[in-house]
């Protein structure tokens, strides 16, 4: 945990981000909700003249009895307490101007209700509506196909439209946003409600490769919790069909024993580097020669993002906003282990390891595109509008636009 602390004004506009991750081992699971925290929190305690005060809130996690406040991410961390009413004191003492909720999960609706009047910004990063869960439940370890896989479990958010049916009434503003416009289509399936507008909201995507220079010897990339939902035995698969390759899975399991996967019986040519942060991911990424995803569902995948930033192709059976056709190869959709899919991610991966011409366009055309539309900048300026939107007092609104 980062202990330095950041330092605040006291006209700043007050930000609660509710999530049940907040990418850091010591206190949660590693994953995107989690990563759209910490890049949250990174953006405004770096630059302390935008005006912005960040502070965690947990939706699941438990503080210990007398136990202070995290810190991560240079952010206060509140976890939640068995004392209803000290917790809600400790809410209320932030004054928050701002809820940004990292999608949503029922566990976070006593906190929306402990802060009645505060405005939401729902940013809908993973939205899964019926269908989707359908095809989520399908996945199966091999070998393990009378067994259902641990993590696959889709929680039922549709009770958010009471939030909103209910805030209407105490003239709360909730609005929606995400980083990928083909998400609106889920929201109603999802959430139970259809917002007049779905606003865009994108990633902040700041890693900097520097000079892009690929491996000399092929290498492609895995980089995923190593989890059943993500089916990375099909990476595994994939890997004895290349022995010259190299194979780097970037991640580790959330789930062990029965119901999880075990990377046992690798390929030689596979490594497992387990979580890999910082100056080594980036390398790793901007080195390799294409990004491989074989899960059953994606939103938009901030990996996806990360390798384009690095040049590298996308190879991969889920095709999110299209960013895989355009910048890769899409192998088609396949349920269930996704086993059948070998054949064309085979076809696929020959293709681009085969054709340098192909491959160094698709990666210069994607990093162009993330330049473009998901960064520090376009990510403030969709922030302030929101809270323009949100009306969360002219005075604060004025500040943050430079007025």
């Amino acid at each position: 945990m980062n202990q330095s602390t950041p330092k605040h004004s006291q006209g700043n506009l007050k930000v609660g981000v509710i999530a049940n991750e907040f990418f850091d081992l010591s206190v949660s699971r590693m994953g995107g909700f989690g990563w759209a925290t910490r890049q949250v929190a990174n953006c405004f305690n770096a630059n302390p003249n935008l005006g912005v005060d960040v502070v965690f809130i947990a939706g699941e996690s438990y503080a210990q009895s007398s136990q202070p406040d995290s810190r991560i991410h240079q952010t206060p961390l509140i976890l939640r307490q068995p004392n209803k009413w000290a917790y809600a004191r400790r809410i209320w003492s932030e004054k928050i101007d701002l809820i940004l909720s990292i999608d949503y999960r029922p566990n976070y609706r006593p906190l929306f209700w402990l802060l009645p009047r505060t405005p939401i910004v729902l940013w809908v990063r993973d939205p899964r509506p019926p269908e989707d869960v359908e095809k989520i439940n399908t996945v199966r370890i091999p070998g393990q196909e009378n067994m259902l896989p641990l993590g696959l479990k889709c929680f039922d958010c549709t009770s958010f439209a009471g939030v909103v049916n209910q805030s209407k009434w105490m003239g709360r503003r909730i609005l929606f946003a995400t980083p990928a416009p083909f998400l609106k289509d889920k929201v109603l399936g999802t959430y139970g409600v259809q917002p007049p507008e779905v606003y865009f909201l994108p990633n902040i995507i700041d890693i900097e490769p520097g000079e892009i220079v690929k491996s000399e010897k092929p290498s492609v990339i895995f980089l995923a919790r190593l989890d059943p939902y993500k089916r990375p035995w099909l990476f595994a698969e994939l890997a004895s069909h290349f022995p010259d390759v190299e194979f780097i899975f970037m991640g580790q399991p959330h789930f062990e024993g029965k119901g999880a996967w075990q990377p046992d019986n690798l390929p030689d040519n596979v490594k497992l580097m387990g979580h890999v942060q910082g100056e080594e991911k980036v390398r790793l990424l901007a080195s390799a020669w294409v990004l491989v995803n074989t899960s059953i569902h994606e939103g938009l995948a901030v990996s996806f993002q990360e390798a384009l930033k690095c040049e590298t192709p996308l190879l991969s059976c889920v095709n999110p906003q299209d960013v895989v056709s355009r910048f890769g190869i899409y192998v088609g959709r396949w349920d269930g282990s996704g086993m059948d899919s070998i054949p064309k991610f085979i076809d696929g991966l020959t293709c681009l390891i085969e054709d340098r011409e192909l491959r160094t366009r698709l990666g210069k055309e994607g990093r162009e595109w993330v330049l473009a539309n998901h960064n520090q900048s376009q990510f403030l300026a969709a922030f302030y509008d929101l809270c323009k939107r949100a009306r969360i007092g002219q005075t604060k609104i004025n500040t943050l636009l430079g007025k």
